[in-house]
């Protein structure tokens, strides 16, 4: 059972190491047509998700509150491989 779990996570590391295709740059550009307010700003950062670990740009569209926290959040799920958006959350 221990050289299975070990054999899993040497798998998933191995296989979860790939360097993205699309840039952040990119990723900002495809994820900026689904958020439906001016942003103040953007924070972008590579997650991976899933069994095999797929590389995904997790860009997040922000406004402020004057008295601190956020307003308004739209997080972008960008595939960081075919470019594609994998899914849209909206706070308000």
């Amino acid at each position: 059972m221990v050289a299975l779990i070990a054999l899993g996570l040497v798998l998933t590391r191995v296989l979860g190491k790939t360097t993205p295709k699309v840039s952040k740059d990119d990723a900002v550009a495809v994820a900026r047509p689904n958020v439906d307010f001016k942003p103040q700003g953007y924070n972008i950062r590579l997650v991976r998700q899933g069994i095999p670990p797929r590389p995904v740009w997790a860009v997040s569209f922000w406004i402020r509150k004057s008295g601190g926290g956020y307003s308004r959040i739209t997080l972008v799920l960008v595939d960081a491989n075919s470019g594609q958006i994998t899914q849209v959350r909206r706070t308000t």
